[in-house]
């Protein structure tokens, strides 16, 4: 019953009217209106956050006035959303469409989270600048046309490395230096190893064997 009288007071001290805004005086606004200028803050429920020169719905109750809704605004003029705290948006069903013929842009100091069963990015280029990197993945697959890897260094860590291509080319301007337990190199047709100078030693057995033989 308390909630009840409460709510009738209230309708019957509440009434409505309009005005310009003039600016923002610390959390309130200066709105003109038919009775001059007067204080209004701004709703829970307006989201649009009033701008100088916009026209607003003002609702008065108990002497209070608050800024309902944003009615106009000059054509062009940007707009924001601006909330009080935690903000979220929830479908009990369908599907949540954001688009923007002129880009769309997310920003936060902290973190951002995306979960989902299914990502899916598609763009005619794409840029990522990241200060530190890491990516942990069950599997990873791609397929590239071009492929193009610029750095100072690579270290990669595999316990088996199987590389399928066509034709190899490899410039090494300083050292090259493999180590391994065994090495075994198969040529179907001819193997050549050119050098100013050569050396092959070995702590137990050099065999060369062959049907033909030429030194020199």
């Amino acid at each position: 019953m308390q909630s009840v009288a409460r709510t009738r007071r209230y309708e019957r001290e509440a009434h409505g009217e309009h005005g310009a805004v003039l600016r923002l005086d610390g959390s309130a606004y200066i709105v003109e209106t038919e009775d001059g200028e007067v204080r209004a803050k701004r709703a829970t429920s307006c989201l649009l956050e009033p701008a100088t020169g916009d026209l607003v719905l003002l609702a008065v109750v108990n002497g209070a006035r608050y800024i309902l809704a944003v009615l106009e605004r000059e054509e062009g003029a940007p707009s924001r959303l601006v909330a009080e705290g935690d903000l979220q948006i929830r479908l009990q069903r369908g599907a949540l469409g954001l688009s923007a013929p002129d880009g769309v842009h997310v920003q936060t100091g902290k973190d951002l989270s995306m979960v989902a069963s299914t990502f899916r990015v598609q763009a005619k280029e794409g840029h990522v600048a990241l200060g530190l990197f890491s990516f942990v993945s069950k599997l990873v697959r791609g397929e590239v046309d071009r492929a193009k890897l610029v750095g100072r260094s690579l270290d990669a860590h595999l316990e088996r490395l199987m590389q399928r291509v066509k034709r190899s080319y490899r410039i090494v301007e300083e050292a090259d230096h493999v180590r391994a337990d065994r090495i075994d190199y198969a040529a179907k047709g001819n193997l050549a190893i050119h050098s100013e100078n050569a050396k092959i030693t070995a702590s137990h057995l050099v065999k060369i064997d062959g049907d033909q033989i030429q030194v020199g």
